[in-house]
C-alpha cells in the first residue's frame, strides 16, 4: 500500500473514527514534545546549578557588637 491509498484509505472512513484517529496523533504528539520539553528543561537547569557552583560569592560577616553605632 502505497502513501497515496492510504490518504485516501483514511478519507473513506467515518467522521467518528476520522476523530479519533485525529486526536490520537495529536496526543501522541503532545506526550512527545512534553517529554522533550522536560528534558531539555532537566538539562537547561544543570547548567544553570553549574553557573551557579561557580560563582565565587565573598561572604560578609557583620559582627553588631563592634559598630561605632553601638559604641
Amino acid at each position: 500500500m502505497n502513501f497515496k491509498e492510504f490518504i485516501n484509505k483514511l478519507q473513506n472512513l467515518p467522521d467518528k473514527q476520522k476523530k479519533i484517529i485525529l486526536w490520537s496523533i495529536v496526543a501522541v504528539l503532545g506526550l512527545i514534545l512534553g517529554f522533550f520539553w522536560f528534558k531539555m528543561a532537566i538539562i537547561r537547569f544543570a547548567k544553570i546549578e553549574e553557573s551557579m557552583s561557580k560563582l565565587d560569592i565573598p561572604s560578609v560577616n557583620y559582627n553588631i557588637e563592634n559598630t561605632e553605632e553601638n559604641k
